[in-house]
């Protein structure tokens, strides 16, 4: 079974729970919160809570098997393992599209500076932080993870300060039309499915199984309580986000414009400095965390070229890998793409991998049976099978309410991209002696 040096296994429970909640928050509530409530109005409330259980079940699977072993490949050791080859191929190609994210957090840092700076070239400064956050974690995740603990202690102080000031102002009839069940049930769920890229970030703790103390047992408490506490901030926020303006002022807008109606001046610089910009810096950093292990372990076992998942000696970083994302990052800055085309794409791609995961790890009791009756958290195997199928289910109904939100070009776009996916482990297995899946997991 593979292992991990001693040296990388430097996470605690406490760096998890940071990683994951500045993750969650900095990627969803800042970045997606304008866009669903253009798509349903003040009923963004009931789409997040909705999305909340939602994704949570869809993410047990991964909780089970965070909980049973460590996986020092993440969220790609679950699909070769348990998947098999193929699988373990086809989610490595799918998986590289996580680079959006990188790109959407960047822009939607700038497009709070832009606030400030009214005519600021939005395209420079995603690319400035871009590049800071990946030279920051080039230094390695044990430096990254002790930015994180400020950055999301400021940024939790100032979303409750907008919350708290901001319910004062939330106009009456917040049940009402005229913003009310925008588009019906349907605009639920888009919302719902907007919002699920964010709240799945929790379960993206997975993949620093490699760096971690003790994965088994801190890697699914940070998951459960991660998303306890995101569930509790998103509600609050966007109740006073969708309840103050009337929805036209505020659908595919900022929370900067909200939150210079509620608070006092001093407080409005300091949400939008520690609350809006720390979020998305702190979302940046944990997703260049955890983003590399799935990819590096896909170029050890052969998919993409062994040099690029080479390790830096000093730091233990997987720099080529980083440096691959920062490329096409940047090269997602500077297309052109808006921020909505973007999040809509991620959103979708992510829900496919999930999907993915879910079905993979069906087979999770039959491959690794005598780790899994050892599980802290071991339940019936057809209690398990039903909660891995309806995991799927939900990431596929994301899926299905995503393509409705896509252009014609997009959805284009992703049926090519999901074809070369699809063909592209096929052709690399027909070729000998290429691909050799090793065992990236060790037992409890």
């Amino acid at each position: 079974m593979g292992k991990s040096t001693l040296e990388e296994k430097v996470l605690t429970r406490g760096n998890l729970l940071a990683l994951a909640v500045g993750n969650v928050i900095g990627g969803g509530i800042m970045t997606l919160t304008g866009i669903a409530i253009g798509v349903t109005g003040r009923s963004i409330v009931i789409s997040l809570l909705l999305c909340s259980v939602l994704v949570l079940i869809s993410s047990m699977p991964q909780f089970f098997a965070a909980s049973t072993i460590r996986m020092n490949g993440g969220f790609y050791t679950q699909a070769a393992l348990f998947g098999g080859k193929y699988f373990g191929g086809l989610y490595a190609v799918l998986y590289i599209t996580f680079f959006f994210g990188a790109a959407l957090t960047a822009l939607s840092f700038a497009d709070y500076v832009s606030a400030f700076l009214p005519g600021v070239n939005m395209r420079l400064v995603a690319l400035l932080v871009l590049t800071v956050l990946v030279a920051l974690n080039l230094l390695g995740i044990k430096v990254a993870a002790k930015v994180q603990y400020v950055i999301v202690g400021l940024l939790l102080l100032a979303l409750l300060s907008f919350a708290g000031f901001g319910i004062g102002h939330v106009k009456s009839g917040f049940m009402q039309q005229p913003g009310w069940m925008l588009n019906g049930f349907g605009g639920v769920m888009s919302a719902a499915a907007i919002m699920s890229f964010a709240s799945l970030g929790s379960a993206s703790m997975v993949n620093f199984g490699r760096q971690c103390k003790n994965p088994t047992r801190d890697i699914p408490w940070a998951i459960l309580v991660s998303s306890a506490i995101v569930m509790v901030i998103y509600v609050l926020v966007c109740f006073v986000a969708s309840g103050v303006f009337p929805i036209a002022h505020v659908a595919n807008q900022s929370l900067a414009v909200t939150a210079y109606e509620v608070l006092p001046y001093p407080l409005y610089l300091f949400f939008m400095v520690f609350g809006a910009m720390f979020s998305l810096v702190s979302s940046l950093n944990a997703l260049l965390g955890w983003v590399t292990a799935p990819i590096v372990q896909a170029c050890e076992d052969g998919w993409f070229p062994r040099v690029l998942g080479a390790r830096n000696k000093r730091y233990h970083t997987p720099h080529w890998v980083l440096l691959i994302i920062y490329v096409l990052a940047g090269a997602i800055i500077i297309s052109g793409l808006n921020i909505r085309n973007i999040a809509n794409l991620m959103d979708f791609q992510c829900n496919c991998l999930q999907t993915i995961i879910c079905l993979a790890l069906i087979r999770m009791p039959f491959v690794i049976p005598a780790a899994w009756a050892k599980s802290k958290f071991h339940i019936n195997n057809k209690a398990y099978m039903a909660i891995c199928i309806a995991g799927a289910g939900i990431s596929a109904l994301f899926c299905y309410y995503l393509v409705i939100e896509l252009t014609k070009g997009e959805i284009i776009g992703a049926a090519i991209y999901i074809a070369i996916a699809a063909l592209y482990p096929a052709i690399r297995l027909r070729m000998k002696k290429q691909v050799t899946i090793e065992s990236s997991y060790e037992e409890a």
